[in-house]
């Protein structure tokens, strides 16, 4: 059985190529996974992955809140997206789709978004055009027809914040880089790949696409100028809140939650009774639900993400 070096794990970044990918996470670099339930985290007997050490440890690591939802699972996924071309239009399934397509462990995947950098004129899609009918957007599903003209964009504007409920139609523009936390689940249904040849891995799925689409939900802004909505973001599968900079923030989990703490620009210090965590960009640490308070200290420029699961 696996024991914590610490209250506090390191997973180790995931970098996966893209051919949409821009520059900003490395050459080719789309997404940089930064803790979910396959995270590599090193333990003093061996690397284990979040999911084997939420299997060994249970509410200790996943929390009351973690054994409630998923058992014995590391319940979040968060990760950063760096588009340099358009993500394919896609669709995600709700956790009964995804179980009655995938099998009963199947965990369905909704999202959230904070853009943290964009080039002039870049947008995202939040959803399929007002005014379309739901079968109108069945069809063009069905037809592979559905483009940019048939859904809503918005501009993707640095410190947004957006939710994104299983089922919402969504893309993501070339020169946006993105925060992502959502369920941990990659189930990615798409509707259309904008005519990139198809390759292994990456085939279109309007079939799935067609039973997970709820075709006429957008997605959500809950919040902006990095000030979330009613100071958090707590939807029914996540909660994600951003710390200010320059300050000191007191955190405990209360044995509830597992907490996953990022920075978006600048650097923090994680600190606990007897422990210390440096923070920079780019990393994550996963904080266990059964540790005692701790603090962080977040640079002048830092904003500090938190994601962990809701009351």
């Amino acid at each position: 059985m696996a024991t914590f070096p610490s209250p506090v794990l390191r997973p180790r970044p995931a970098p996966s190529r893209r051919p949409w990918a821009g520059g900003r996470l490395g050459d080719g670099i789309g997404e940089l996974w930064l803790a979910g339930p396959e995270s590599i985290v090193d333990t003093p007997e061996r690397a284990v992955t979040l999911d084997e050490l939420a299997e060994d440890l249970g509410e200790t690591l996943v929390g009351r809140r973690g054994i409630e939802r998923l058992g014995r699972r590391f319940p979040l996924l968060v990760k950063l997206i760096d588009a340099g071309d358009w993500l394919s239009l896609q669709v995600h399934p709700s956790d009964e789709v995804a179980r009655r397509r995938h099998g009963p462990s199947a965990v369905g995947k909704a999202e959230a978004w904070v853009v943290l950098a964009s080039v002039p004129g870049a947008v995202l899609i939040t959803g399929p055009r007002p005014g379309l009918g739901a079968a109108e957007v069945r069809e063009h599903i069905a037809n592979g027809t559905l483009g940019r003209g048939e859904c809503l964009d918005r501009p993707a504007v640095p410190g947004d914040v957006l939710y994104l409920p299983a089922g919402t139609v969504h893309a993501i523009g070339a020169g946006v880089l993105v925060y992502e936390i959502e369920q941990p689940s990659d189930i990615t249904y798409r509707i259309s790949d904008w005519g990139r040849p198809a390759v292994p891995g990456r085939r279109l799925h309007r079939d799935e696409a067609l039973e997970a689409a709820r075709p006429e939900q957008c997605a959500l802004l809950r919040g902006q100028a990095w000030q979330l909505d009613a100071d958090g973001l707590a939807a029914p599968e996540f909660a994600l809140e951003i710390l200010g900079p320059g300050a000191t923030h007191w955190r405990d989990p209360r044995g509830e939650t597992p907490e996953v703490v990022s920075v978006a620009g600048g650097a923090a210090v994680l600190a606990g009774d007897d422990w210390t965590e440096p923070l920079g960009p780019g990393e994550a640490v996963v904080v266990a639900a059964a540790s005692r308070g701790y603090r962080i200290e977040a640079e002048p420029g830092t904003r500090v993400l938190v994601g962990s699961l809701p009351a």
